[in-house]
C-alpha cells in the first residue's frame, strides 16, 4: 500500500473519530440496494410472542421453511436493529387481508427508495438501537411481565441503613468494620438476586432507549403525506412523555459519573436494586406505550429495509390482490437466483401439473410462485413485471425428511401434510398448495393411483402447483389442471434453458442427453426402444378397457 493511501487511511480514521456520524453514514450507504447477509438475532421472537394478534392467517412453518424463506429474510433483511429485524420477519410471517394496506406498504417502500435524504436520516437516527442487545428487548415488553420486588420495604430500610452506617463512619462514629460488615452483606444479597435483575436492568435501560430514538425521529419526515406510521409516532408523543417520567430512576443510570461509580454504589447500598424496584413498579402501567414504540420503530426501520429490496430488486411490482381463484404471474423470478430466468403463469381457477425431468427447473419454478404470493399478501410487492394473485394462504410439500427421532418415513410424513391441505382446503373453500414430486418414494403403480386420487380431490376447492416425473398423470388430470412441462434442450450449454412450456411434455430429450454426454450408443438405443414399447403397451391398454366398457 502506497503512503498515500496510508495517509488517507489514517486520515479518514481521524475523521471517522470527531465526525462518527460520517462513518455511519458510509456504511449505511454501502449495505443500500444489496442483498444482505446479515444474522440477525432472535429475529422470529416479535412474531412468536404475537403469533395471531395481527392476523389469524399466518405462513406456516413447513411451507415457510420448503420455500426457502429463512435464506429469503436473510437476503432482505436490510434494516438497522434488531427491532426492525423483527419486526420484518412478523411482517413476512403474517398475511395481510386489506389490499389498501399493502398499497399503501408498497407506496412507502417507493418513496423510501426515492428520499435518499430522509431514509438516511431515518437509518441514522435508529443507529443507537442496533446493538444485538436490543433484540431481547421483545420477551420484556411482550412476554411475562417483569417479576416485582417480592420484598420492597426491607430492601429500602436495609439500603438506608447502609446509608447511615456510611454516613456515620466518614463522620467517625462507627468503626469502619461495621461498614465493612454491611457491605458484605450487600455482596451476598448482590450475588444472589443481581443475575436476575442485570437482564432486567438492561432491558429497562433499552426501553429508555426506545422513548429516546423515537423523540428523535418524530420531526423527521414531517410533512410526508403517505408516512402514517411516522405522523402515528407523533401522536403518541404524549404517552412516550409520560412513560419517560416513570423511567427517572433508570436514567440516573446512563449519567456517565454513575456508570464509573456504579459497582461501588451497588456494593455500598443496593443502588442498582433500589432504581430497578422503583422503575419496575411504574413500567408495567406503561408498557402498552413501550410496546406500540417498539412495533412503530421496528415497522419504519423495516419499511426502510423493504425500500432497499426494490432497489436490490429493479424487476418488481405491486400486485393485484383478487377476491377470485386466479394467479397471473409475468415474468417472475425466484429471489435467491443470481441470474433467474423469467417465467410467466396464468391460471384462472384452475391447477396446475408441470412435468420434466431432473434440474430443468420445476421445483424452482413451484417455488416461484409461491415465494410471490408470500411476498405480495404480506410485503405488498413481487418480483415480477405483473402480478395478479388470490387473496388466499400458501401452504407447500417441498421437502418431506425421515425422522429417526420420532420413526416417521418419508411417505408418512408426506401423506400426514397432504391430509392437512386436504382439510383445509375443505374447510377454507381456498388455498394455493405448492408440491413437489408426489408420493417419489413409493412404487410407480401406486404412486401414480394416490397421486391422481389426491390431486383430484384437492383441486375441487383449491389450486395446486405440483410437479411431477409421471406423465401419466397428463391425461388423467387434464379435466382441472393445466398442463405445463420443462424439457431438456440440448443445443444449450448446460442442457437447460429452464423456460416453462405450455402443454404435455412429448419429448425424449432426457434420453438424447445420455448420447450427448456419452453414454454407449446401444444404451441410447435400447432406452428410447423401451419407452416407445411402454407407450404402446399402454396404449393398447387403454384401448382394450374401453371397448371392455
Amino acid at each position: 500500500m502506497s503512503e498515500e493511501n496510508v495517509l488517507s487511511l489514517i486520515g479518514r480514521g481521524l475523521l471517522d473519530r470527531i465526525f462518527p456520524r460520517r462513518k455511519l453514514l458510509r456504511e449505511i450507504r454501502a449495505r443500500w440496494g444489496k442483498p444482505s447477509n446479515k444474522r440477525a438475532w432472535l429475529p422470529s421472537a416479535h412474531f412468536d410472542l404475537t403469533r395471531g394478534e395481527v392476523s389469524s392467517a399466518y405462513v406456516d412453518e413447513k411451507t415457510w421453511v420448503d420455500l426457502e424463506f429463512p435464506r429469503i429474510f436473510s437476503r432482505l433483511d436490510n434494516t438497522v436493529t434488531p427491532l426492525g429485524s423483527q419486526i420484518l420477519f412478523s411482517r413476512m410471517r403474517n398475511y395481510v387481508d386489506d389490499p389498501k394496506e399493502l398499497a399503501q406498504s408498497y407506496a412507502l417502500a417507493e418513496m423510501l427508495q426515492s428520499n435518499n435524504a430522509l431514509r438516511e436520516n431515518i437509518q441514522l437516527a435508529l443507529t443507537p438501537l442496533q446493538d444485538d442487545s436490543h433484540a431481547e428487548i421483545v420477551d420484556f415488553l411482550f412476554g411475562e411481565p417483569p417479576e416485582q420486588v417480592r420484598h420492597p420495604l426491607p430492601l429500602v430500610l436495609w439500603s438506608l441503613c447502609s446509608l447511615s452506617t456510611l454516613a456515620a463512619v466518614i463522620v467517625s462514629a462507627l468503626s469502619v468494620w461495621m461498614l465493612l460488615g454491611i457491605i458484605a452483606v450487600n455482596g451476598l444479597v448482590i450475588l444472589r438476586i443481581s443475575w436476575m435483575r442485570s437482564h432486567e436492568n438492561e432491558a429497562l435501560k433499552g426501553c429508555l432507549g426506545l422513548l429516546q430514538v423515537a423523540d428523535a425521529l418524530v420531526d423527521i419526515g414531517r410533512g410526508v403525506a403517505t408516512f402514517d406510521v411516522m405522523q402515528q409516532l407523533r401522536q403518541e408523543r404524549h404517552l412516550r412523555k409520560r412513560a419517560r417520567a416513570s423511567f427517572r430512576w433508570i436514567s440516573l443510570l446512563q449519567l456517565e459519573f454513575v456508570k464509573y461509580a456504579e459497582t461501588w454504589l451497588n456494593i455500598v447500598f443496593l443502588f442498582e436494586q433500589i432504581v430497578y424496584m422503583l422503575t419496575v413498579k411504574q413500567f408495567t402501567k406503561e408498557r402498552g406505550t413501550l410496546q406500540s414504540t417498539f412495533e412503530l420503530l421496528g415497522s419504519i426501520d423495516a419499511a426502510v429495509a423493504i425500500a432497499s429490496s426494490l432497489e436490490c430488486f429493479p424487476d418488481h411490482c405491486k400486485p393485484a390482490i383478487l377476491d377470485k381463484q386466479r394467479i397471473d404471474i409475468k415474468n417472475g423470478y425466484h429471489p435467491l437466483l443470481s441470474n433467474p430466468v423469467s417465467n410467466t403463469l396464468s391460471l384462472d381457477g384452475r391447477s396446475a401439473l408441470i412435468t420434466g425431468s431432473n434440474m430443468a427447473g420445476k421445483t424452482t419454478m413451484i417455488k416461484m410462485v409461491g415465494t410471490n404470493i408470500i411476498l405480495g399478501r404480506t410485503l405488498g410487492f413481487c418480483l415480477a413485471s405483473q402480478a395478479s394473485i388470490p387473496r388466499s394462504g400458501v401452504m407447500a410439500s417441498i421437502r418431506s425428511e425421515h425422522s429417526v427421532e420420532s420413526g416417521k418415513s418419508h411417505y408418512f410424513s408426506e401423506i400426514e401434510t397432504l391430509r392437512s391441505f386436504i382439510q383445509y382446503a375443505r374447510e377454507q373453500r381456498s388455498g394455493i398448495f405448492i408440491i413437489d414430486e408426489l408420493f417419489s418414494g413409493t412404487n410407480t403403480v401406486e404412486r401414480i393411483a394416490i397421486a391422481r386420487a389426491v390431486l383430484e380431490k384437492l383441486s375441487i376447492d383449491a389450486m395446486v402447483m405440483v410437479t411431477t416425473h409421471d406423465v401419466e398423470l397428463q391425461q388423467t388430470l387434464s379435466e382441472r389442471f393445466d398442463l405445463y412441462h420443462f424439457q431438456e434442450n440440448p443445443d444449450v450449454d448446460g442442457f437447460f434453458d429452464y423456460k416453462l412450456i405450455v402443454g404435455a411434455a412429448t419429448e425424449r430429450n432426457a434420453i438424447r442427453l445420455l448420447d450427448r454426454i456419452g453414454f454407449p450408443g446401444e444404451v441410447v438405443a435400447r432406452a428410447m426402444d423401451y419407452v416407445l414399447n411402454s407407450i404402446q403397451d399402454a396404449n393398447t391398454k387403454i384401448g382394450e378397457e374401453a371397448r371392455g366398457s
